[in-house]
C-alpha cells in the first residue's frame, strides 16, 4: 500500500479558538456530521464530536473528558466512527455514562467487570434508524406497568410509546419506575414455579412451528432508565430503591448530572435507547424510561445557541421535533419473523402550571401513542397515583389488553363515565334517582381501588380480580374508605384460610406466585374456576361487611385499621 500524504492531512485537524464550550477546528475537511474526535492524540481519553459543518471549518462538543485540558493550537484526529455505547447483558444492574463508562465500578470486583466488557458487553452506534413498516407488527401484547388505572383504563401495549406529563413533584418519576419493579416476578429466575410453565410453553420445536404460546426470549423485560440532567442524590435515591427492591439486578441506569455540559444531556437519550434496541433486536420485550424530555430539549437548545444555530419559537431549533421523534420512533414490536421482541417507550414530560399546550408538550404529545397526565391538584390532596383519567389516553386502547381484562374494563369504564357525569350531584340535596345513587357510590369505590401505595404494583391477576368485584357489585356494600383494607384482606393467604374457610382458595396462593395473563386465560375458559372464585370473593365481602365493617366504624383511633392493614395471622 501506498503512503497517501493527503490521507493523513485529512485525518488531522487544529484547534482555532475555544468558545463557550464550543471547539472551532479547521483541516478537518472530509468529516462527516457526528463523527467522533480526539484531541491531542490518536488515544487520547479527551472525546469530541462534530456537529456542525462550515466552510473549512468544522465545530466540535466535548463528549468525553475535561475540556480545560484542551487549548488552541492542539491537534485533533479523526476516528472514522459514530458515537457508540456499551450494550449487552453485561450493563444490567450497572450505573452508566452514555459512551458506556461504568460510574459504580466501587459496587463490582475488577474481574466480574473485565469479564462483562470482555464476554457479555458489545459495541453500538448511539444514532440508528428506526425500523420500517415492514419489520414491525401491530401493538397488542400487553406491557403491564402494575398501576390500576393505567392497566384498567389506559393500557399499555409492547412496543409503544406512552407519554407520563404533568407538573412538578407529581409522581412523575414514581411511575416509572413502579413499572420497573412490577417486572420483577416475571424476571426473578428463582421463581420455580413461573420457569416450570416458562419452559411448558416455550420450546424450539413450538418457536419453529410456530406453535408456541410466546417468542423464545418473552419473559425477560431488561429495563433502562435515562437520567437527563439529574442531580446527584435523586439518582443515588432510585439506585437505592431499585436494590432495595431487587430491582435493579435487570435495569440499567444511564445516568447525566446537571452539572455535565449540554453535550453529554443531549445524547444521553439516544444511549439508552440503543442498549433498550439491543435487547429488543434479540426478542426481549424491553422498557426504556427517558427522564426527562423536557431537560433534553432544555440542553439541545443550550447547545444549538452556542453552536450559532438559528433559534425558533421560545428559542428552541427549528428541529427539535425531529430530536424528539427520531429518538421516540425507534420503540417498536418487531415482526416475529425477527425475532418479535419490542421495546416500549416512557417518556416523560415536565409542564408548568399543569400547562400542556406548550411547545415542547405538545410535540411530544403528538409523536407518542398516548399520554397519562398527573394532576397537581390530586397530587396537593394527597391521591397517589394522582392519573387524571379525564385527560389521559391510550392511543392503542384495548388492542393491548387479555380478552378477560377487556371486557371487564368495558363494563368498569361504562360505570365510571355515569359516575363521572353525576359526580357532585349527591351533595346539592333532596330525592336522588337511586340508580343514579347506585352509579356514584360504586364511582366513589372505583376511585379508591385506583389509588396506590409508591412502589407497591398490582400484579395482574388482582387487577382482574379487583375489577371483577366492582362491576359485579360485591363491594357496593362496603363502606369506601375501607376499599383498601378489603382488596389487601382479600389476597392474604392467612385471613382467608383463618376465617373464610373454604376449599377455593387455593387460587390466592396461585395468584401471589404465578403472575401474568396465564392465569386470566385459564380463567377465560374454565367456568368452575370462575364459580370458584366469586364464591371466595363473595364470601370474603360478606364476612367483612357483616364482621369487620361495624367494628371498623366504631374504632375512633383507627387501631383496628392499622392492625388489619398489616395483616400477619394475628386475631382479630
Amino acid at each position: 500500500m501506498e503512503y497517501n500524504p493527503s490521507f493523513i492531512k485529512q485525518s488531522s485537524g487544529k484547534i482555532i479558538s475555544i468558545q463557550d464550550n464550543i471547539i472551532l477546528a479547521s483541516g478537518l475537511n472530509n468529516a462527516f456530521l457526528g463523527e467522533v474526535v480526539k484531541f491531542k492524540t490518536p488515544g487520547s481519553e479527551i472525546i469530541g464530536q462534530i456537529l456542525n459543518l462550515e466552510k473549512n471549518l468544522v465545530r466540535i462538543v466535548v463528549i468525553k473528558g475535561k475540556q480545560s485540558e484542551i487549548e488552541s493550537g492542539d491537534s485533533i484526529h479523526r476516528t472514522f466512527q459514530d458515537a457508540k455505547t456499551k450494550v449487552g447483558f453485561g450493563v444490567l444492574g450497572k450505573l452508566i455514562s452514555p459512551l458506556g463508562d461504568i460510574i459504580n465500578e466501587e459496587d463490582y470486583n475488577k474481574q466480574n467487570i473485565i469479564y462483562s466488557e470482555l464476554i457479555e458487553m458489545n459495541y453500538s452506534p448511539v444514532e440508528k434508524n428506526a425500523p420500517g413498516i415492514i419489520e414491525r407488527e401491530p401493538v397488542k401484547i400487553p406491557f403491564l406497568t402494575g398501576i390500576n388505572a393505567v392497566d384498567c383504563f389506559i393500557p399499555v401495549g409492547c412496543g409503544q410509546r406512552e407519554l407520563i406529563i404533568g407538573d412538578h413533584s407529581t409522581g412523575k418519576t414514581s411511575f416509572a419506575i413502579t413499572a420497573i419493579i412490577n417486572q420483577k416476578k416475571l424476571n426473578n429466575k428463582l421463581n420455580n414455579k413461573w420457569r416450570t410453565a416458562e419452559n411448558k410453553m416455550i420450546n424450539e420445536e413450538g418457536i419453529t412451528q410456530g406453535t408456541s404460546l410466546l417468542y423464545k426470549n418473552a419473559l425477560l423485560v431488561p429495563c433502562i432508565y435515562v437520567g437527563v440532567g439529574q442531580k446527584r442524590s435523586e439518582i443515588a435515591r432510585i439506585k437505592k430503591l431499585l436494590e432495595v427492591t431487587n430491582a435493579l439486578e435487570y435495569t440499567t441506569i444511564v445516568f447525566t448530572s446537571s452539572d455535565e455540559p449540554a453535550s453529554i444531556q443531549f445524547i444521553a437519550p439516544y444511549a439508552g435507547c440503543t442498549i433498550g434496541e439491543w435487547s429488543r433486536d434479540n426478542g426481549y420485550k424491553a422498557l426504556a424510561i427517558y427522564d426527562d424530555l423536557s431537560q433534553h430539549a432544555v440542553a439541545y437548545r443550550q447547545m444549538s445557541l452556542l453552536l450559532r444555530r438559528p433559534p425558533g419559537r421560545e428559542a428552541y431549533p427549528g428541529d427539535v421535533f425531529y430530536v424528539h421523534s427520531r429518538l421516540l420512533e425507534r420503540a417498536a414490536q418487531l415482526h416475529r419473523n425477527l425475532g418479535g421482541g419490542s421495546l416500549t417507550a416512557l417518556p416523560i414530560i415536565e409542564t408548568r402550571g399543569g400547562d400542556i399546550s406548550a411547545y415542547i408538550p405538545t410535540n411530544v404529545i403528538s409523536i407518542t401513542d398516548g399520554q397519562i397526565f398527573l394532576s397537581a391538584d390530586l397530587a396537593n390532596k394527597g391521591v397517589r397515583p394522582s392519573i387524571n383519567i379525564g385527560l389521559s389516553v391510550s392511543r392503542v386502547g384495548s388492542s393491548a389488553q387479555t380478552p378477560l381484562m377487556r371486557e371487564l374494563s368495558r363494563k368498569l369504564k361504562g360505570n365510571y363515565a355515569f359516575y363521572s357525569n353525576y359526580k357532585g350531584v349527591d351533595k346539592l340535596g333532596g330525592d336522588l334517582d337511586p340508580i343514579i345513587l347506585s352509579y356514584i357510590q360504586r364511582g366513589v369505590r372505583i376511585d379508591e381501588f385506583f389509588k396506590q401505595a409508591l412502589y407497591e404494583p398490582f400484579t395482574y391477576i388482582k387487577q382482574v380480580i379487583g375489577v371483577y368485584c366492582l362491576v359485579s357489585g360485591l363491594v357496593d356494600g362496603i363502606d369506601s374508605k375501607y376499599i383498601d383494607i378489603f382488596f389487601h384482606l382479600l389476597f392474604s393467604n392467612e385471613f382467608s384460610d383463618k376465617y373464610i374457610k373454604s376449599e377455593h382458595y387455593h387460587y390466592i396462593n396461585e395468584a401471589n406466585d404465578i403472575e401474568s395473563w396465564l392465569y386470566s386465560n385459564l380463567m377465560e375458559h374454565s367456568d368452575k374456576m370462575n364459580e370458584e372464585i366469586h364464591a371466595w370473593c363473595n364470601a370474603t365481602a360478606e364476612f367483612f361487611i357483616a364482621e369487620l365493617q361495624p367494628r371498623l366504624a366504631r374504632d375512633k383511633n383507627n387501631v383496628l385499621y392499622n392492625s388489619l392493614k398489616s395483616w400477619s395471622n394475628k386475631e382479630i
